[in-house]
C-alpha cells in the first residue's frame, strides 16, 4: 500500500509541475463552502445544497426557493462583474466589498486575500432566471419567471468555482455550466458568420432612420472613391413599414418594405450593392418582436397578435423605474409562441428571395417584458430563439447577429448562433462613452465570449476618437465595421484595418483584458485598460487611456506597461515586441516589461513574435493587427524562410544577421536591415488574386538554435 501511495504522489507532484492539477472536492458544511481546504463562501444559508459538477471545474448550488440570500466571499479583496444596466445591455462593475455589488449581476470573479480566485455565475433554472446582487450583509440571490402565473421553489441557482487563474477558470467554467444546461453550445463549437471577415458598412449613423436607396448608393460611392470598399452591408432600422398607432407605438404593418423610401421591394437595392459596389453579403435590421412596438394585429391578421402591456420584472424595475414606458410605449403587439416560428419563416423566406443574405436581429430583451401569461420568459425566449435560429439557418444560412440581447437566455440557450453586439451602442456625441464602450466589449467578452462572439459595434472612422475605436476593433477578434456617412471617411486609418481583398485582419479569439488591469475600472482609475489577443504564435495587445473628464484641466497621462506575459498561452521565451503608434521595436523575453504612457483618449497597438532561428516575423507594419497577416512561416535547411502574407504593404521582422536576399514571388526586393537594432523592412506588392509568398534566403543562419543578443 505504502508503494502505490508513493506513486500516487509522484504523479501528482509530476502534473503539477507540468502547470495541471487534480481537481480539489468541494463540501459545503455548516453554512461554509470550501474547495479542499481553502473556504470559498461563508454563512451560506441551508435553503442551499450542493450539486457536483460532471466537468470537475466547480460546484453548482441548489436553492430551494426563488430568493435566498446566499452568504459572503471568504476574503473578498476586490472583484470585477457584469451587470444589466438596462433590459438590453451589461456595463463592468468593480469593487472591494459586497455592497458595490450591483442588482441583476449576472457574472462575478473575486480575487480574495490569499491571491485565489473565485467566480460566481448565475444560471437558468427553468422557470426561473436568477441574478446576483450584494449589500452589507453579504450575497443575495433572486429568481424571476417575469410571469406570476408561473411559480417555481427553485432550482439549480449559480456555478461556483475557486482557482488561481481567471482565464483557465472561464474556459472550464463555461464548459461546466453548458453540461449541466445543455440549453446551447459554446462558441468554439458553433460555426462564425462567413461575412465576419470581411469589412463592412451599417447604414444607422449615417443615416439612422431616414435611409433610402439613393442614399445608399451615395455611401458606397464614396468608399469607391477612397478605393476602401465594404464587403458586407448592414441596412439599419428605416427599410420597414410600420405605423405609429393611437397609443403612440410604432407597429409592423406589412413584410414587404415600406413604400416611401424602398418602393415596397429591396430587390433593386440588393442588385445595385452586389453588382456595381462588390457587396458580398447583405443583411437587413428588425427587431425581434417585429418592430420596437411589435407586430400590427390588425394589419397582419394571421399570426394571432396579442397586445401585451409590458411588465418587465422587480429587478428591472429597481435598475430603471420607467422602463415599462421609456422605451418605444406601454402596449407591445407580441405574436404569441405557437405562431412565432411561422412569422419568421414567412419575413425571412420573402426577404432571403429579394436578395438578402442575413438579419441583424434587435431589442431581443424586450420579450421579458411581455411574457404574462406567455409561460414566463426562459419558455417564452426559448421559444422565440429556436424559431429565429432556425430560420436563419434555412434562409441565411446562419447569419446573424444578435443584439440588445444581453440577459443570459441568449447566451445560454443558442445553439445554432454566434454573433453578439456587446456593448451599448457607438454614440457619435458622446464623448465620454468611448472608453466605457472599449471597456465594456472586453469586460463582457471574458465570460460572456466563452458562448458568443462579442461584435463591438460600428464606428465613424473621421470621428475623433475614430482611431481609438479602430485599433479597438483591431484586436476585438470580431466583424469590423463602420457607420461613415457619404464622404466622411478617412482612409487612411481603414487602409490599417482592410486589405485589398475587402477583408479585415481578424484576430483568433475573444479580446479580454489583461491580468494587471482586470479589476480595475479603467474609466475612473488611473490604470491602463489592456486587450489582448493572439495570431497563431502571435499576440496583439490594444492598449488604452479609457478615462474621461470633461475639464481639460482634470485630463491626466496614465503610465504602464506592456509584456509577453500579458497574453496567457503565447508560447516561447525570447520575443520581439512592435508597438504601431511610435513604430518601435524591442527585443525581450517573457517577463520583461516595457513602460509605456497615453493621455486621455490615447491608445497604442503592441504586437509580440516570437524569435524563431534567430528571427521574428511582426507582419505588416502598415496594419494595426501587424502580425494577423501572417498565413504561415516555413524554415527550410537550406537556410531560407518561406513566409505566406495575407497581402502587401510594409512587412517587417527582426532578424540578428541580415537576409541575403527577399523575393516575393520569384521576383527580388530590395530591403532595409538596421544593424543596431535588428529591424528589417521591405515593400511587398500587392497581391491580386492568390497567395503572397515571401522567400526570404537566409545568410549564416544556425536554423536549429534560437539566437538573440541579450537585452
Amino acid at each position: 500500500m505504502k508503494f502505490f501511495a508513493i506513486i500516487r504522489l509522484a504523479l501528482a507532484l509530476f502534473l503539477a509541475m507540468a502547470g495541471q492539477s487534480f481537481a480539489a472536492e468541494y463540501s459545503l458544511h455548516e453554512g461554509t463552502l470550501s474547495c479542499g481546504s481553502s473556504v470559498v463562501l461563508e454563512q451560506v444559508p441551508p435553503t442551499f445544497s450542493l450539486v457536483k459538477d460532471s466537468t470537475g471545474a466547480g460546484v453548482f448550488l441548489r436553492l430551494s426557493l426563488p430568493e435566498s440570500p446566499l452568504g459572503r466571499i471568504a476574503g473578498l479583496r476586490r472583484f470585477t462583474s457584469c451587470h444589466r444596466d438596462s433590459p438590453f445591455w451589461m456595463s463592468p462593475a468593480t469593487g472591494s466589498n459586497h455592497a458595490d455589488i450591483k442588482l441583476a449581476t449576472q457574472w462575478l470573479l473575486a480575487e480574495t486575500g490569499t491571491n485565489e480566485c473565485v467566480m460566481l455565475v448565475t444560471l437558468i433554472a427553468d422557470p426561473l432566471c436568477f441574478n446576483l446582487s450584494g449589500d452589507t450583509n453579504g450575497l443575495k440571490l433572486t429568481g424571476e419567471t417575469a410571469d406570476p402565473a408561473v411559480r417555481s421553489a427553485g432550482g439549480v441557482a449559480i456555478f461556483v468555482s475557486m482557482g488561481n487563474d481567471p482565464y483557465q477558470m472561464v474556459e472550464t467554467g463555461a464548459r461546466a455550466v453548458m453540461a449541466k444546461l445543455r440549453t446551447g453550445k459554446l462558441r468554439r463549437d458553433k460555426p462564425t458568420p462567413d461575412f465576419v471577415n470581411d469589412f463592412g458598412w451599417c447604414t444607422w449613423d449615417a443615416f439612422y432612420k431616414k435611409v433610402s436607396p439613393e442614399k445608399i448608393r451615395a455611401g458606397l460611392e464614396s468608399f469607391k472613391a477612397g478605393q476602401i470598399e465594404p464587403r458586407f452591408l448592414i441596412l439599419d432600422d428605416g427599410w420597414q413599414d410600420y405605423r405609429k398607432i393611437p397609443t403612440g407605438e410604432e407597429q409592423l404593418v406589412s413584410l414587404s418594405p415600406n413604400q416611401e423610401q424602398f418602393s415596397g421591394d429591396l430587390r433593386p437595392t440588393v442588385r445595385m450593392a452586389k453588382d456595381e459596389f462588390k457587396i458580398r453579403t447583405l443583411l437587413v435590421w428588425h427587431a425581434f418582436l417585429g418592430y420596437w412596438g411589435g407586430v400590427n394585429g390588425t394589419a397582419l391578421p394571421d399570426y394571432d397578435v396579442r397586445n401585451q402591456e409590458r411588465s418587465f420584472g422587480r429587478g428591472m424595475l429597481k435598475i430603471q423605474p420607467n422602463c415599462n414606458t421609456h422605451w418605444w410605449g406601454h402596449t407591445v403587439g407580441v405574436v404569441p409562441p405557437d405562431r412565432i416560428g411561422q412569422f419568421y419563416e414567412d419575413y425571412h423566406r420573402r426577404l432571403a428571395a429579394q436578395g438578402v443574405d442575413g438579419v441583424k436581429v434587435d431589442s431581443q430583451s424586450m420579450i421579458e417584458s411581455v411574457a404574462h401569461g406567455l409561460g414566463g420568459r426562459v419558455a417564452l425566449t426559448r421559444a422565440y430563439r429556436t424559431a429565429l435560429e432556425k430560420s436563419a439557418a434555412k434562409h441565411f444560412d446562419g447569419r446573424l447577429i444578435n443584439c440588445m440581447a444581453n440577459a443570459m437566455e441568449t447566451y445560454y440557450a443558442s445553439p445554432r448562433s454566434t454573433l453578439m453586439r456587446t456593448s451599448d451602442d457607438f454614440y457619435p456625441k458622446k464623448p465620454a462613452s468611448h472608453g466605457k464602450h472599449v471597456y465594456c466589449n472586453a469586460q463582457v467578452g471574458l465570460w460572456f465570449g466563452e458562448f458568443m462572439q462579442p461584435d463591438w459595434d460600428m464606428f465613424q472612422s473621421a470621428h475623433t476618437m475614430g482611431s481609438f475605436h479602430a485599433s479597438a476593433r483591431a484586436v476585438s477578434g470580431g466583424p469590423v465595421y463602420v457607420s461613415d456617412a457619404p464622404d466622411t471617411h478617412d482612409f487612411a486609418l481603414l487602409r490599417k484595418l482592410v486589405l485589398s481583398d475587402g477583408t479585415v485582419l481578424r484576430a483568433d479569439n475573444v479580446g479580454r483584458p489583461t491580468r494587471d488591469c482586470l479589476f480595475a475600472d479603467v474609466t475612473r482609475e488611473p490604470v491602463l485598460l489592456k486587450v489582448f489577443n493572439h495570431n497563431r504564435d502571435c499576440a496583439v495587445l490594444g492598449i488604452f487611456n479609457a478615462n474621461y473628464h470633461y475639464a481639460e484641466a482634470e485630463r491626466t497621462t496614465i503610465s504602464g506597461d506592456v509584456s509577453p506575459s500579458d497574453a496567457p498561452d503565447l508560447r516561447g521565451k525570447q520575443f520581439v515586441g512592435f508597438a504601431h503608434q511610435s513604430n518601435r521595436l524591442w527585443q525581450c523575453r517573457r517577463m520583461d516589461r516595457e513602460p509605456l504612457k497615453l493621455a486621455e483618449g490615447e491608445w497604442e497597438v503592441v504586437s509580440f513574435a516570437p524569435v524563431e532561428h534567430g528571427m521574428a516575423v511582426l507582419g505588416l507594419a502598415d496594419k494595426l493587427n501587424s502580425t494577423g497577416a501572417i498565413i504561415s512561416k516555413h524554415w527550410a535547411k537550406d537556410g531560407s524562410c518561406t513566409i505566406e502574407l495575407r497581402d502587401g504593404g510594409k512587412f517587417l521582422a527582426w532578424c540578428a544577421t541580415p537576409p541575403s536576399s527577399i523575393s516575393c514571388n520569384a521576383k527580388r526586393l530590395e530591403f532595409i536591415h538596421d544593424a543596431a537594432s535588428g529591424r528589417l523592412e521591405a515593400s511587398v506588392p500587392p497581391k491580386g488574386a492568390g497567395k503572397l509568398t515571401l522567400r526570404w534566403q537566409m545568410r549564416l543562419l544556425d536554423l536549429y538554435k534560437e539566437q538573440m543578443p541579450t537585452p
